[in-house]
């Protein structure tokens, strides 16, 4: 028997309506419970080897140590984090929000009980951004409601094309488990083949993040050697071998860095320094870490100035609804369409609610920005309104005021309301 093993969920008998449908685990394992690997691409991935051209290998560990790196994916996981994901519901009047669907609360605070949501989107786009997939099961009571979003890592799931569906084989603490596309969140990244997409880091950003790498070691052998190069010392005429060693020992006590042990070249000719290789500024360290950078921060979709790189910061505009605006539609928006399609067509697909990420949070402008924004959308002089009195205080975080009329649009046409009590 194979590695995986199969498995059938049905409905107990006394809920004989809903019947669960027999799910056949995939096939990805041999009977010797080995895999078999058709690329050298999948090699490398269970491996967890991307060497790049600069030498260090480059995988979702070791990139993550690289500073832009961190920066690129902290800024864009945070931003999913921070949007709330509301329910709505097709109504003959146009959609309305659904506040008591039992989902709302699995979405938005607690999708397992292993994480708030915020740390749940926070994984879920990490693994997207780094692994170029993210992955959560999901796992439904005995008449097939999701009760749990259950994230595993990428490196734990395997995907198998079966016509026109997927199969899972996902590891979990009790071992191989076979899902069927339907009960598992699949959040895609660009370049999706129909099994895997493109991470990031292996494709886009790999050279980039390697030299970065391969400079920041450069620069900590640097400072770590007592900022000096190596060098040799020359003299005029005949250096017996016991000054020679007195010298260099005397050299190691005086310069010798933190951790520096190396001893300089000692060669009989005339007392002079010579060094053997270039220093940083000949080199353009710093100029070749910030073009690496501006790559890395491109390669994730970000412009530089988003994450302290180039020289003008405010290529969108000096206001941060302008920035915030800019962010949301270049970098995050195909982020947010893909999410919102996977949980819509995997939870929603034939009912008349969805779901959708709140952006508003992060567009929201300053005070004096907002305040020209409602006058606009509250109307007056004849100008019709779009929004309420009381919806523009549930953006503010108000509560609404207890009159009715502050809970429809200003219209010209109807006669202007009166203040309570001075009704005549």
């Amino acid at each position: 028997m194979g590695l995986l093993s199969r498995f059938k969920r049905t409905a107990p008998a006394a809920q004989s309506a809903r019947q669960e449908p027999t799910i056949q685990a995939p096939d990805v394992s041999n009977e010797d419970g080995s895999r078999e690997l058709n690329s050298i691409e999948e090699l490398t991935d269970i491996l967890g080897i991307m060497p790049s051209i600069a030498g260090p290998v480059v995988n979702s560990r070791t990139a993550m140590r690289v500073a832009i790196v961190y920066a690129c994916t902290r800024l864009i996981a945070g931003a999913m984090a921070g949007m709330p994901i509301h329910i709505f519901r097709d109504a003959p009047q146009g959609r309305e929000r659904d506040t008591g669907h039992p989902l709302a609360a699995m979405l938005n605070l607690q999708p397992t009980p292993l994480m708030s949501a915020a740390m749940f989107w926070e994984y879920i786009t990490s693994a997207v951004l780094l692994e170029g997939d993210g992955f959560a099961v999901i796992m439904r009571d005995q008449y097939g409601d999701p009760v749990e979003f259950l994230p595993v890592s990428p490196l734990a799931v395997t995907v198998r094309r079966r016509g026109n569906r997927l199969l899972y084989a996902v590891q979990l603490d009790d071992g191989f488990r076979g899902f069927d596309q339907d009960d598992v969140l699949h959040f895609a990244g660009f370049g999706f083949n129909g099994e895997r997409s493109l991470s990031v880091i292996k494709y886009a950003a790999v050279n980039s993040i390697g030299l970065n790498m391969a400079m920041e070691q450069f620069s900590g052998d640097f400072f770590q050697n007592g900022a000096h190069q190596d060098i040799a010392v020359t003299k005029e005429g005949r250096w017996s071998a016991e000054d020679q060693e007195a010298f260099r020992d005397a050299w190691v006590r005086t310069y010798g860095g933190l951790g520096n042990r190396r001893k300089p070249l000692t060669i009989s000719k005339g007392l002079s320094l010579h060094q053997l290789n270039i220093n940083a500024k000949d080199s353009q360290l710093i100029e070749s870490r910030q073009f690496e950078n501006l790559n890395i921060a491109t390669a994730f979709g970000i412009p530089g100035f988003m994450v302290n790189q180039g020289d003008k910061v405010t290529a969108w505009g000096s206001g941060m609804a302008e920035l915030g605006l800019a962010f949301i539609r270049y970098t995050m928006s195909p982020h947010i369409v893909r999410f919102e399609q996977e949980l819509n067509r995997k939870l929603f697909l034939r009912r008349p609610e969805f779901a959708e990420f709140v952006t508003a949070g992060l567009m929201r402008g300053t005070l004096k920005e907002r305040n020209e924004a409602y006058k606009s959308a509250l109307g007056g002089s004849n100008v019709p309104g779009y929004m309420a009195i009381n919806e523009v205080r549930r953006i503010e975080n108000l509560p609404p005021l207890d009159n009715p009329v502050y809970d429809q649009p200003y219209d010209p046409r109807l006669a202007a309301p009166k203040e309570p009590g001075n009704a005549q």
